[in-house]
């Protein structure tokens, strides 16, 4: 099958052709594997509000690292926050379990027109400001509490996305998820702003594969440049996806520098 760079508008100009297209992706996002679990896909295909725009492969996988943050309180940080739409979805899934969950949702955007979009609540809360500025995600950081979920789907840059990165990863909780999407500007220069591409060493993918070493930092010998760092200690795992890298954070078990290895059971050949 031909991979098609095709986007899908559903905007009220046109009704016939808004039903046509809801029913195409409904088809493309409903399955008999998520019917039972699929609270943002429809809301994502049933949306007349504020715009949303997403990749349809990203529903299934927020419901693979989102859903378990459902039932509780929570602080989310969306970078990119755009028309305000995907910023309500976010709302109305995590409050739809139980509505006394107290639910903190900061949004970040560089166009200060986002303050008009009307979206601001008790659950809500924008910024404005630029993801690649390090002085702003500093003092953001002084403002916000620490954060469960971020959601980085701002500018899609290079620099953008490793910046918000190494200053943000800190202000993650230790059990929570550092989620990027549209990673796939990685490869593609009209839209990453520069000059990258596969395997060009300053692109956002290239940076999150050398943390895979980091993970393992623990297991590099003493002639290696490869040292124990904060991410060793705090990253659980790097999941990279189609157009989508995700961290989990989790402690790293102090325990597993006594007993890195065990072998239990009677040795029949070894």
């Amino acid at each position: 099958m031909k991979y098609l760079l095709k986007t899908i508008f559903i905007n009220g100009e046109n009704i016939q052709s808004d039903e046509e297209n809801r029913k195409l992706i409904k088809d493309i996002l409903i399955n008999s594997e998520n019917e039972n679990k699929s609270i943002l896909h429809n809301y994502f295909i049933n949306n007349t509000a504020n715009a949303i725009f997403k990749h349809p492969s990203y529903f299934d996988l927020y419901e693979r690292y989102f859903s378990r943050f459902k039932g509780r309180d929570i602080n989310l940080l969306e970078i990119g926050v755009a028309n305000g739409g995907s910023t309500k979805m976010w709302e109305y899934y995590f409050k739809k379990i139980n509505p006394n969950f107290k639910i903190n949702i900061f949004g970040i955007d560089i166009d200060d027109r986002v303050k008009s979009l009307g979206i601001e609540n008790e659950n809500i809360k924008l910024f404005v400001g630029s993801q690649s500025d390090r002085d702003f995600l500093r003092k953001l950081k002084s403002e916000i509490p620490k954060i469960d979920i971020l959601i980085d789907d701002g500018g899609h840059r290079m620099e953008e996305q490793i910046i918000t990165f190494e200053e943000m990863y800190s202000h993650i909780k230790d059990d929570g998820i550092y989620w990027c999407e549209d990673c796939h500007t990685s490869y593609c220069w009209r839209l990453s702003g520069g000059c990258y591409g596969y395997k060009n060493p300053n692109s956002y993918i290239e940076y999150m594969k050398n943390l895979i070493d980091s993970i393992n930092a623990y297991y590099a010998t003493k002639k290696d440049s490869l040292r124990v760092s904060n991410f060793t200690n705090t990253a659980y795992g790097i999941y990279f996806h189609e157009k989508v890298v995700v961290v989990e954070k989790k402690l790293r078990n102090p325990y597993y520098n006594v007993a890195s290895e065990v072998y239990i059971g009677k040795s029949i050949i070894y």
